[in-house]
């Protein structure tokens, strides 16, 4: 079927079907009226030939079909021209020539074309009458009539056979490129999604738009590492395949209550998740956030653990730190390209977190204060020495937090 549709697309079946029409008339007229001049021996060859040269170029360089085929319309109706006045202006094959010609140039391509080829229509004219002069002098012929009509028919029969099966191309091209289209798009979202995965999400147009995203420097950053203890050793005396369902159950949790409260996922490192607020652009809010969604996640950790005890399912200790600071994030772009941070607040983070109690959440005084009164504190003691102080484990109160924090 495409093979047949590229062939018929274009034009070479109706200038075929022409110039065997032209062939006829033409050898009729010089026989039966004794005109095989040198003009006619000259013109049957050029009929048979032409067609094919045309084809020929078309195929060639397909790229340039369609302007092949329309530069060749003038020439066509040049060599109808010559037709009609070698046959003498005979009425019904002139009609027949002059009114196919123009149909269908000006069905290809609108009256620009139609009169280009009138051009060269009256350019054939004038060739024959210079080179071998006008006989005004028609002669009727049953036998040309006849060829008329049969010529007439198979000619538009084609012509509307050609017109629908370029209309079938161009539909067939139509759902290519719609699923061209379709395809590209599906391809451009599973990008945008590595991407978001890879970037933090407000960051991610940038570099969607620029294809890099440049280092910078991001103050005051809000981020809360929670760490999944014994997962280690869950992992090696334990159903591999449990405990990591178990990890991705809680990992995904933890998306969804940051993603509520207004913060994003960094990165995981084995059992320990870290989520931030404040790039690129820090919020008055940032800080109370993640105090929130550390309670949050708390909360949905101690329901949980309830839950599996009652079931006999194992149960991994958490602890969670909050900490805000200064920040620089940028692209690791080595052959796996990441989203990276560095800095004193990511490592006074997970110092924090390593010296936190197992099921207890340690707040730096720097989110303390960044928080202000949307929560009431009750000091827990001073954490390990080796800290940079002052660091210490808050206890959060029930009675000033907002609803959502409350434990």
């Amino acid at each position: 079927m495409p093979q047949l549709l590229n062939r018929f697309a274009l034009f070479y079946p109706m200038r075929l079907v022409a110039t065997s029409f032209m062939i006829v008339v033409s050898s009729l007229y010089a026989y039966q009226f004794d005109r095989a001049d040198t003009f006619f021996r000259v013109l049957l060859p050029t009929l048979v030939i032409y067609p094919q040269v045309v084809h020929y170029l078309a195929r060639k360089y397909p790229q340039n079909r369609l302007k092949i085929e329309l530069r060749t319309f003038p020439f066509d109706c040049f060599v109808v021209g010559t037709v009609v006045a070698s046959t003498a202006f005979t009425p019904l094959p002139s009609f027949v020539l002059i009114t196919v010609a123009l149909a269908s140039a000006l069905a290809v391509n609108g009256w620009q074309q139609m009169l280009r080829s009138a051009a060269g229509l009256l350019a054939g004219i004038a060739a024959y009458s210079v080179f071998v002069g006008i006989d005004f002098g028609p002669r009727d012929s049953v036998a040309i009539d006849i060829a008329c009509s049969v010529f007439v028919f198979v000619y538009f029969m084609t012509f509307a056979y050609s017109a629908y099966n370029r209309n079938a191309l161009l539909l067939s091209s139509q759902a290519e490129l719609r699923e061209r289209n379709e395809s590209l798009e599906i391809e451009k979202l599973r990008s945008d999604r590595l991407l978001l995965n890879l970037v933090p999400t407000r960051l991610a147009t940038e570099m969607s738009k620029t294809g890099r995203i440049k280092a910078a420097e991001f103050d005051p950053v809000t981020l809360v590492a929670i760490e999944l203890r014994h997962f280690s050793r869950r992992l090696r005396d334990g159903d591999a395949q449990d405990v990591l369902a178990h990890l991705m159950h809680c990992f995904k949790a933890f998306d969804a209550i940051g993603n509520r409260l207004g913060m994003e996922k960094l990165k995981t490192m084995g059992d320990i998740y870290i989520a931030f607020a404040g790039m690129p652009t820090p919020r008055p809010g940032d800080a109370a956030a993640g105090i929130e969604v550390a309670v949050g996640i708390r909360e949905f950790l101690a329901d949980l653990a309830e839950s599996r005890r009652a079931h006999g399912a194992f149960v991994l200790d958490a602890r969670i730190s909050v900490h805000s600071g200064r920040m620089i994030g940028g692209i690791v772009d080595t052959s796996k390209i990441s989203y990276d941070v560095w800095g004193d607040a990511m490592k006074t983070l997970l110092l924090l977190l390593r010296a936190c109690p197992d099921g207890q959440i340690a707040v730096s005084d720097a989110t303390r204060r960044l928080a202000g009164d949307a929560f009431e504190w009750f000091d827990a003691g001073t954490l390990d020495a080796g800290l940079v102080a002052p660091l210490v484990v808050h206890g959060i109160g029930p009675r000033s937090m907002p609803a959502s924090a409350r434990v």
